[in-house]
């Protein structure tokens, strides 16, 4: 083989199999939480494993150089944006469920951020887009940087909320935690994606890709291994 078709193609069998490695680790995340009770806490996240586990079968199902896929993909992003910000508005409900008011600022801080992350996010995409670019490429475009806005926020937010927590003597489980920190990473590694191929008009190169995806895959093995009954009654202390 030549080193160009290597360079790409050994990067694009990993992506393959890490996307197949994401789907099987979500879904073994979704039926552990089912088979120990903590979906009844977690509902949000159950529902968002069970999502990821069959929207990452996608590609591998389905041919990503056919219509199908593509719309497919359109569809399935709002439902990921939609499952993102309900997924931290559990979190907050959790995290301070022994104080109702501010679970409410929480909450709609958070709407706030992430409709202004998202039109800002849209806004500095318009320059980038032309008038002859293919409806397809726009729409992509459009919803790259939508999601782009959502992520960010959201782990801007998560951020934000885990610091404000660092700075009181609040004890929290240490499955909280753990979703808090994890989703975080995973929403900064969207976003990291997203602001390659937007802001900095990058086509994304293949290794960086793998890269993030295996990140992503580290992400909800840590979940399945670590989010376990247990995990509620330890009680974790932030040092201030």
């Amino acid at each position: 083989l030549s080193p160009a078709p290597f360079s790409t193609m050994v990067p694009s069998i990993l992506i393959s199999v890490l996307q197949a490695a994401t789907s099987l680790a979500a879904g073994l995340t979704a039926f552990r939480l089912w088979h120990t009770g903590l979906y009844r806490r977690y509902p949000i996240l159950f529902s968002f494993m069970t999502f990821t586990a069959i929207y990452e079968l996608s590609p591998e199902v389905l041919n990503v150089a056919h219509a199908a896929y593509f719309w497919v993909w359109v569809y399935s992003q709002p439902i990921t944006w939609v499952l993102d910000i309900l997924v931290v508005r559990e979190l907050c409900r959790v995290i301070l469920e022994k104080h109702p008011g501010l679970v409410t600022l929480g909450r709609w801080g958070m709407y706030g951020g992430v409709v202004v992350a998202a039109f800002l996010s849209f806004l500095s995409l318009l320059p980038h887009i032309s008038s002859s670019m293919p409806a397809r490429s726009r729409l992509i475009a459009y919803w790259i940087a939508t999601g782009r806005g959502v992520t960010l926020a959201l782990a801007i937010f998560l951020i934000l909320m885990l610091f404000a927590l660092s700075r009181y003597p609040v004890h929290l489980s240490r499955n909280v935690i753990l979703n808090a920190l994890l989703f975080t990473l995973v929403f900064l590694c969207d976003s990291l994606a997203a602001i390659l191929r937007t802001i900095f008009d990058m086509r994304m190169n293949p290794w960086l890709a793998v890269a993030v995806q295996a990140a992503e895959v580290s992400c909800l093995l840590l979940w399945f291994f670590r989010l376990n009954p247990e995990g509620e009654h330890t009680q974790f202390s932030w040092i201030r």
